[in-house]
């Protein structure tokens, strides 16, 4: 009895001090084409597959070593504008480093209706002049958004996303960045 009244105050506790918000969490794995992981790899993985930095990319025949990143959008899908503009976005989008699978927003308002979670792949290198955001699917392919409630001080898990890049580990591992939209 006396551990179930704990866990009640516990949560009350958690919930008293989200006021308005809760937190949105994700986390992501990215593979190639046959499904082999890039990232993460696993305890056994060679040092330099521990994250998505410096990946090997092609464009123009030379060889452009590129980040790949995760960025998550959170719209409101009642908002008149709709999902495209930057208006109706509920937090400002987060672009995670490539040294992280797994991320956070911890504070999201909370909502009755349902957002509109949209992750997206972002590829950067030098030689761009800006960050390559939603390059073709044929490129990186990445799972259509989810829709989820926002509950203030709760924790809203949007599971595991998998994002499968066109290159093979076993063969030629490097991404064709003109092909992705990007150089």
């Amino acid at each position: 009895m006396a551990r179930r009244l704990a866990s009640l105050v516990v949560v009350a506790l958690v919930g008293a001090c989200g006021g308005d918000t809760g937190t949105v969490e994700l986390a992501w794995v990215i593979v190639d084409r046959d499904g082999d992981p890039i990232y993460p790899g696993g305890v056994f993985t060679a040092d330099d597959e521990r994250d998505s930095c410096e990946l090997s990319g092609v464009a123009a025949e030379q060889a452009i070593p590129y980040d790949l990143r995760v960025e998550l959008e959170i719209c409101d899908p009642g908002c008149e504008a709709g999902c495209d503009a930057d208006e109706c976005l509920v937090v400002p989008r987060h672009v995670f480093p490539c040294t992280t699978a797994r991320g956070n927003d911890p504070d999201v308002p909370a909502s009755d209706q349902p957002y509109l979670f949209t992750v997206r792949a972002v590829l950067d290198a030098p030689v761009f002049t800006s960050d390559c955001r939603d390059p073709a699917s044929s490129c990186l392919a990445v799972p259509a958004p989810r829709e989820r409630v926002v509950t203030a001080g709760l924790v809203t898990d949007l599971q595991v996303y998998q994002i499968v890049v066109d290159v093979d580990r076993q063969g030629d591992a490097s991404l064709d960045l003109e092909a992705c939209g990007c150089a």
